[in-house]
C-alpha cells in the first residue's frame, strides 16, 4: 500500500481536526434547535388541541343543558298532559315553541329542539317549528336515547335540508339526544337538541382561515373512530383519515409517525375528551416544523463552508512550515554519499521548530562522525566479506577424497592404468580449482568444468549405478559466479537420489529468458519430503534475517551455504528455487535477473554432455 508524505499526513490531521470541530458545533446546533423547535410546535399544538376541545365540548354542553332544562321543566309537563300526545292544538304548539326557545337561552344554546313522542310525532321548534311524523331516519337514534336510561347520546355530523331555507344547500348538524320523562319520571319521549356544526367547530374553522397556508390539520374523531370534523369530505377522503386514531395512543400526547396521507413524517399531537369522548388531534409535517432549522442549516453550511476554506489554507501552512525543513534534510541525505559525506553543512537551514534544529545538529553530529569512521568500516567489511566467501568457498566433503583414493586404489590392483591416470589428474586439477584462494570468481564454464571433473570421480566409484546429463546453453557460459556454485548442488542430488534402486541420473540443464537464466540439477531419486522442505525453507529464512557466516559443516556445503553465497554475489537479486518435479524427483534451481542491455546479447546455442 502507498506510504502518504509527512506533510500530507499532518495536512490532513489538522484538517480532520477542524472538520471535527466543524462538524460537532454544526450537529450540536441542528440538535439543540430541532429538539427546541420540535418541544416548541408540539406544546403549540398541544395548546390548540387544549381550545379547540374546550370549544366544542362547550357547545355540545350547552345542547345538552337545553334538553336538561326542557326535561326538568315544569312548565313543559304541564302543557303537556299524562298521555303526552303531540298531536295537539296550533296554540299549544306555539306556547311549546316559546318555552322551548326561552329554556335555549338568549344566546341559542340550541339552533333546533325536536321533542318526540312515542306515537310516531315530532314537536320541533327553532329553524323549523312545526309538529309532524317522526322522519324514519331517526328512528337509530330515538332507540339509542331510549336505551341509554336519561344518558346524552351525541350524533356524528349529518347533512339536512329539512331546516335549511334554501333546497340547494343543506345544514350539517350534531345532535344531542335524551330521554324525556313525565312528573312520575317515566320515559313518554326524546329530546333533540341540535347546532349547526359550523358553530360547534368555530373555533377550528376560524384557526385554519386565519392560517391558511401554515396550519396544521386538525382531526375530530368520537368514541368509535369515526371521523366528525371535517364533517364535510367525501366519504372516501374520511377512511383515508381514519387510520390517524389508531395510529396515536391516548397514553401519549404526541406521536411521530408517518402519514397515511402522504407516507411522509408528521408529528401528531392527541386529547381526548371525558365529557364528550370525542379525540382532537392536530397533525403538522415534520418538514414544516424543521423548515426554519433548514434556513438555518444553509447559512450554517455557508459558514462552515467559509471556516473549511480558512482550515484548509491554515492546515496547509501548518504543515508546510513542519515538513519543508523535513524535505530539505531528506534532500541532504539523499544527495549524499560516501565521498561526499561531511562536505553539506545542514545546520545554517532556518528553522522554526525547536525539535527539528534538534534534529539538523544531531544529524550533523551524526554526519561528522560517520565520515571519521567510514574509511574504518569499509575496509572491516571488505575483509570480512573476503573472509567469509573464502571460508564458504573452502569447505570440502573430505568422504570425496577417501572414496576417490579407495577407487584408485582398486583401479591399480586391477591394472586398469588409463583410469587411474585420468583419476590423478581430475583430482588434481579438483584440488587446485578449490585451493585457488586468489580467484573466487570465475565463469560458469569454469565452475561447469570442475563439476564434469566431480563428476567423472563419482562415476569411476558408481561406475554403471550413476549417469549424468549436462545440457547448458553456451550463451550463459561467460556468466560470472563464485567458485564451487553448481558443484554443492550436484553433491546433495547424488547423496540424497541415491536413496533408491539404481541406476541414479543426474542432470544439469540450463533455462534462459528475456531477463533472467537459471541453472537447474535434477536427480531421479524420490524428491523432497514435506518436512525437507519446511526445513530448507526455515533456515533460508534465518539466513535472510541473519546474513553471518552459517556453520560449517565438514560433511558438505550445504543448500543454505550455496544460497548465501549466491545471493551476496548478487546483491540479493537471485533466483533460488527448490522442489520436485512433475515426476516426483527433486530438482533444484539457481540463476539471476539480468539487465535488459544484458539479455540481448544472449543467443540460443547448445552445449550438451551426457555419460
Amino acid at each position: 500500500m502507498k506510504q502518504r508524505s509527512l506533510q500530507s499526513k499532518l495536512f490532513i490531521a489538522y484538517l480532520s481536526m477542524a472538520c471535527l470541530i466543524l462538524f460537532s458545533f454544526a450537529a450540536f446546533f441542528y440538535l439543540f434547535v430541532a429538539g427546541r423547535l420540535k418541544e416548541s410546535q408540539i406544546s403549540a399544538m398541544n395548546t390548540l388541541n387544549s381550545s379547540f376541545q374546550s370549544q366544542v365540548d362547550s357547545a355540545i354542553q350547552n345542547l345538552d343543558t337545553v334538553s336538561v332544562n326542557i326535561n326538568y321543566s315544569n312548565i313543559s309537563k304541564s302543557i303537556l298532559d299524562q298521555q303526552f300526545d303531540l298531536n295537539i292544538s296550533d296554540d299549544m304548539l306555539s306556547k311549546m315553541s316559546d318555552l322551548f326557545l326561552s329554556l335555549s337561552g338568549t344566546e341559542l344554546k340550541a339552533d333546533q329542539v325536536n321533542l318526540y313522542d312515542f306515537s310516531g310525532y315530532v314537536l320541533q321548534s327553532g329553524l323549523s317549528t312545526m309538529v309532524k311524523k317522526t322522519d324514519s331516519s331517526r328512528t337509530e337514534w330515538l332507540q339509542k336515547a331510549r336505551d341509554a336510561n336519561g344518558k346524552k347520546i351525541i350524533t356524528k355530523p349529518y347533512s339536512t335540508y329539512e331546516y335549511s331555507k334554501s333546497a340547494k344547500y343543506p345544514q350539517w348538524m350534531i345532535s344531542v339526544y335524551r330521554s324525556f320523562t313525565n312528573q312520575y319520571r317515566r320515559g313518554v319521549g326524546v329530546i333533540e337538541t341540535a347546532k349547526q356544526c359550523k358553530s360547534i367547530f368555530k373555533s377550528i374553522i376560524s384557526y385554519e382561515k386565519k392560517n391558511h397556508n401554515t396550519a396544521a390539520s386538525v382531526y375530530v374523531f368520537n368514541n368509535d373512530g369515526e371521523l366528525i370534523y371535517p364533517y364535510d369530505i367525501s366519504e372516501e377522503n374520511a377512511e383515508q383519515i381514519k387510520p390517524y386514531f389508531t395510529l396515536t395512543d391516548d397514553s401519549q400526547t404526541s406521536t411521530r409517525l408517518k402519514s397515511p396521507l402522504t407516507g411522509k413524517n408528521v408529528y401528531a399531537t392527541r386529547a381526548d375528551s371525558k365529557y364528550t369522548g370525542f379525540t382532537y388531534l392536530t397533525v403538522q409535517p415534520e418538514s414544516f416544523i424543521l423548515a426554519p432549522v433548514y434556513q438555518m442549516i444553509k447559512i450554517l453550511m455557508a459558514v462552515v463552508a467559509a471556516f473549511l476554506f480558512a482550515s484548509v489554507i491554515i492546515s496547509y501552512k501548518l504543515s508546510r512550515s513542519v515538513v519543508k525543513p523535513v524535505k530539505h534534510l531528506k534532500h541532504i541525505i539523499q544527495r549524499m554519499e560516501l565521498d561526499t559525506l561531511g562536505q553539506e553543512t545542514v545546520t545554517s537551514y532556518p528553522v522554526s521548530v525547536n525539535e527539528l534544529e534538534e534534529l539538523y545538529q544531531a544529524f550533523q553530529h551524526m554526519s561528522d562522525n560517520l565520515k571519521d569512521s567510514m574509511m574504518e568500516l569499509t575496509e572491516a567489511k571488505e575483509q570480512e566479506v573476503r573472509a567469509r566467501s573464502m571460508a564458504l568457498q573452502t569447505q570440502i566433503n573430505p568422504h570425496f577424497y577417501y572414496n576417490s583414493l579407495s577407487s584408485i586404489s582398486v583401479l591399480a590392483e586391477n591394472g586398469d592404468c588409463d583410469t587411474v591416470v585420468k583419476m590423478c589428474r581430475n583430482l588434481s586439477m579438483i584440488m587446485r580449482y578449490i585451493t585457488d584462494t586468489g580467484h573466487t570468481t570465475v565463469t560458469l564454464a569454469d565452475e561447469l568444468d570442475y563439476v564434469r571433473k566431480y563428476l567423472y570421480c563419482m562415476k569411476v566409484r558408481y561406475q554403471s549405478s550413476l549417469n549424468y546429463n549436462i545440457d547448458v546453453d553456451e550463451s550463459i557460459l561467460m556468466e560470472k559466479v563464485p567458485k564451487l556454485l553448481i558443484q554443492p548442488l550436484v553433491e546433495n542430488a547424488i547423496r540424497y537420489g541415491s536413496d533408491c534402486a539404481p541406476p541414479w541420473t543426474i542432470t544439469i540443464s540450463s533455462y534462459i529468458a528475456d531477463n533472467c537464466w537459471k541453472i537447474t540439477v535434477t536427480d531421479t531419486g524420490p524428491g523432497f519430503s514435506e518436512e525437507a522442505c519446511a526445513r530448507i525453507a526455515e533456515n533460508l529464512a534465518k539466513a535472510d534475517k541473519n546474513p553471518g557466516l552459517p556453520e560449517l559443516k565438514i560433511n558438505g556445503l550445504g543448500t543454505v551455504n550455496v544460497y548465501l553465497r549466491w545471493k551476496l554475489f548478487c546483491k540479493g537479486d537471485i533466483i533460488f528455487e527448490y522442489g520436485n518435479t512433475e515426476d516426483g524427483h527433486g530438482m533444484i534451481s539457481i540463476g539471476r535477473y539480468m539487465a535488459q542491455e544484458q539479455s540481448k546479447t544472449i543467443t540460443g546455442s547448445t552445449r550438451k554432455e551426457s555419460i
